[in-house]
C-alpha cells in the first residue's frame, strides 16, 4: 500500500522502466470486440463472424424500402425463416426481425417494415422497450414492440455487434401490456412458453399465469421467469 497518488504514480514509472530494460515492449491494451468494430457496419460484423472457411451470409436489399436488407434461411424448410435489418446511423446499427417461411407474407413484412422505417430510432431512446399501436393492421396485430439491444438481445451470438442491434415485431394488444415492466416483457420474449415472434400467423397469446423460479437446481443455476398456457398448467 502506498502513501498517495504521486508515490504510486513514481513506483509505475520505476516499474515501467525496469521492465522496458529487460527488453520488453510497450504495447497499447487489447480492445474489447465491441470497442474494435464500432464503426463497422453491423452486416459487416456478422459476415466477417462466419470465418474464412464458411460461406459468408448474404444481405440482399429489400425493394422499396432504404437501408432494409434480408436474409432467407432455408425458406423450403419447415423451420426456416426470413431475417430483416432495417440499418440506421451509415449501417452502424440496426432493428432486426424474423418471420418464419411458413407464415411470411411478402405485403404483410411490407406494411410492417412501412411502420417500422419511419422509428427506426425509437428502439434506441433509452427506454428498454415501447408499445406502439399500428395504424392499421399489420396481418392480425394491432401492435408492434420496439426493443431496446439489452432486451431484445437480437444478435447476442455476434458480441461486436450485439449493443447496436435492437428488435421489433408486431404483437397482439393483450399480449403486452402498455406499462408492464422491462422484467415481465423479458420473461414474455425469452422465458418458458415465450411468444414465437416469428410466426406471424399464431393467435394471440395473453399472460396466463407469471412466477419466478426459485427452485436451486444443478441444470438451471439462475432464476428465471416462467410463462404458462392454460393447457400446460398443472
Amino acid at each position: 500500500m502506498l502513501d498517495d497518488e504521486e508515490q504510486a504514480r513514481r513506483h509505475a514509472v520505476r516499474k515501467i522502466n525496469d521492465r522496458l530494460r529487460k527488453d520488453f515492449t510497450e504495447v497499447e491494451p487489447p480492445c474489447a470486440p465491441a470497442e474494435a468494430e464500432a464503426g463497422t457496419p453491423v452486416l459487416d460484423v456478422i459476415a466477417r463472424a462466419f470465418g474464412p472457411h464458411a460461406p459468408a451470409p448474404q444481405y440482399l436489399p429489400v425493394d422499396g424500402f432504404d437501408q432494409v436488407y434480408c436474409r432467407t434461411h432455408a425458406a423450403g424448410h419447415p423451420m426456416g425463416f426470413h431475417e430483416y435489418y432495417v440499418l440506421r446511423d451509415h449501417g452502424r446499427s440496426a432493428v432486426r426481425f424474423t418471420v418464419r417461411a411458413g407464415s411470411h407474407q411478402a405485403g404483410v413484412v411490407a406494411s410492417f417494415l412501412e411502420f417500422l422505417c419511419s422509428r427506426r430510432d425509437l428502439a434506441f431512446d433509452g427506454r428498454s422497450h415501447h408499445k406502439v399501436p399500428l395504424p392499421s393492421l399489420v396481418g392480425s396485430f394491432g401492435h408492434a414492440l420496439f426493443c431496446s439491444p439489452a432486451l431484445g438481445r437480437a444478435c447476442a451470438a455476434y458480441p461486436a455487434a450485439a449493443a447496436r442491434v435492437a428488435t421489433a415485431f408486431p404483437v397482439f394488444d393483450c399480449e403486452i401490456g402498455d406499462e408492464d415492466a422491462e422484467v415481465l416483457v423479458d420473461a414474455r420474449i425469452h422465458g418458458h412458453a415465450a411468444l414465437p415472434h416469428s410466426h406471424w400467423g399464431r393467435s394471440p397469446q395473453p399472460v396466463v399465469d407469471l412466477r419466478f423460479d426459485v427452485q436451486p437446481s444443478t441444470y438451471r443455476r439462475t432464476q428465471t421467469f416462467k410463462v404458462y398456457r392454460p393447457t400446460s398448467r398443472s
